[in-house]
């Protein structure tokens, strides 16, 4: 029986969500798709919360995770020390309100299938497509929401339609259509998916400090996955994304951080052309080393 209201209508069960966008390219070999959805309703409790730790150092600048600094000592530092304790406040409640999914498209892989994209933007805009509807599927499925509305924000600074050595690149259009048709294919082959509508919208990052978040967390689960960071602090807030995922590893009961179904890092594709969660991190949980977070 459907529900209804007072006056015989159906209701409808649906949410409005936000879904920060950033990417990463560190090396020809891997493709990093970050995306941080936050539901409106939650959205001035999370900037309030990201902008109490910016109060605490007195530090207002662009937190990006390729710009901290080597040291969190000291008033240079102080970018750094936002950052920490951005990741500490995400750990301690914030991932409540704020979902975090990480893809790394992994381009070395035998089962890799380049020939399907005639040009690199067309590998971009796929697994952003693709990350966005594991995102909707692991994250809101348990929701069983009828419709879900997708304010799609990416950064301004890294997006644009014009051409680029005589390509065009779609995102802005593709994303919006893309989301719309993976809806009705899942409901298509039975899956319960809602149906998506998606605004996508270009923003300065340097304004909008969930833009800065998604960058954070993309950016040290880059230098988790590649270990290729020098700096220190670039480190340690690798070996925090490594922690995390190690623990989502594990039977939803036995994690100690109860990220189930609200942070979540994989890839693709293996050596048999599927997802995968077993990432090998180059960057190793060294408990030496960790700062006390």
């Amino acid at each position: 029986m459907n529900n209804v209201n007072l006056w015989g209508s159906p209701v409808v069960n649906k949410a409005n969500y936000f879904v920060f966008h950033d990417e990463s390219i560190p090396n020809k070999r891997w493709l990093l798709i970050g995306l941080l959805f936050v539901r409106d309703s939650d959205k001035d409790v999370v900037v309030k919360i990201l902008k109490y730790w910016r109060q605490k150092e007195n530090y207002w600048g662009e937190i990006h995770f390729s710009e901290l600094p080597s040291s969190f000592g000291g008033e240079w530092g102080a970018k750094a020390r936002v950052a920490r304790s951005w990741l500490k406040a995400y750990e301690n409640g914030l991932y409540e309100m704020a979902f975090f999914t990480a893809l790394a498209v992994d381009k070395g892989s035998p089962a890799f299938e380049h020939k399907r994209f005639s040009n690199d933007y067309h590998i971009y805009n796929r697994f952003t497509a693709m990350a966005l509807k594991a995102g909707i599927s692991w994250f809101l499925g348990s929701q069983k929401f009828k419709e879900v509305h997708i304010n799609f924000v990416s950064d301004a600074k890294d997006r644009s339609t014009r051409p680029d050595k005589g390509m065009i690149d779609n995102f802005e259009d593709y994303i919006p259509y893309r989301a719309v048709l993976d809806s009705y294919l899942s409901k298509l082959g039975g899956k319960n998916y809602p149906n998506v509508i998606v605004d996508l919208k270009l923003e300065n990052s340097a304004s909008n400090d969930l833009l800065q978040l998604c960058d954070l967390m993309l950016g040290a689960t880059q230098a988790a996955l590649t270990g290729n960071s020098k700096r220190k602090t670039k480190k340690e807030l690798g070996r925090k994304i490594v922690r995390w995922h190690e623990d989502t590893q594990k039977p939803p009961w036995d994690q100690e951080y109860k990220f189930h179904r609200k942070f979540s890092i994989w890839a693709f594709p293996n050596e048999n052309g599927q997802p995968y969660s077993n990432i090998l991190f180059a960057l190793k949980d060294d408990n030496q080393l960790m700062f006390p977070f």
